[in-house]
C-alpha cells in the first residue's frame, strides 16, 4: 500500500509487463473483493502504468463511470496532452474512453507515475 500527497491510499499490484491479461485479471479481482467487502463507494480508479521510449503513461479506469482515459504527467503538475489524446484515439475502438474532461482525475504523485 502507498499513500499519495492528497491522502489517498493506493493498493499497488505488480505484475509481469509481458502478461497484461494477468495483471488486468488481478486488478479486477482486487476491485471485486473491495466492493464485496463494502468499499465500493471509496473506489475511485485503477491505473496501469506504461513505460518505454516515450513519456510514461498511465491508463486509468474510472470505477464509477466504467470508462478509461490516459494520464501522461511530464513534471510538477504538467501533462502531455498530445500523448493523452493519441492514446485515447488509439484505444477508442477497444475500450470505452471517458469523453468528459472534468471526470478525469489528475493523479499527481500517484505511485508508479
Amino acid at each position: 500500500m502507498s499513500r499519495d500527497d492528497f491522502g489517498f491510499t493506493w493498493l499497488v499490484v505488480e505484475g509481469s509487463p509481458d502478461d497484461m491479461a494477468d495483471l488486468c485479471t488481478d486488478l479486477h479481482a482486487v476491485n471485486t473483493s473491495l466492493e464485496a467487502q463494502g468499499f465500493a463507494d471509496g473506489l475511485l480508479c485503477s491505473r496501469v502504468t506504461f513505460e518505454g521510449h516515450g513519456p510514461t503513461v498511465g491508463l486509468v479506469y474510472l470505477y464509477k463511470q466504467g470508462t478509461f482515459y490516459a494520464f501522461a504527467p511530464t513534471g510538477t503538475h504538467q501533462r502531455d496532452n498530445l500523448t493523452e489524446i493519441g492514446v485515447r484515439d488509439l484505444l477508442a475502438a477497444e475500450l470505452p474512453m471517458e469523453p468528459e474532461m472534468h471526470q478525469r482525475l489528475t493523479l499527481w504523485n500517484a505511485p508508479g507515475l
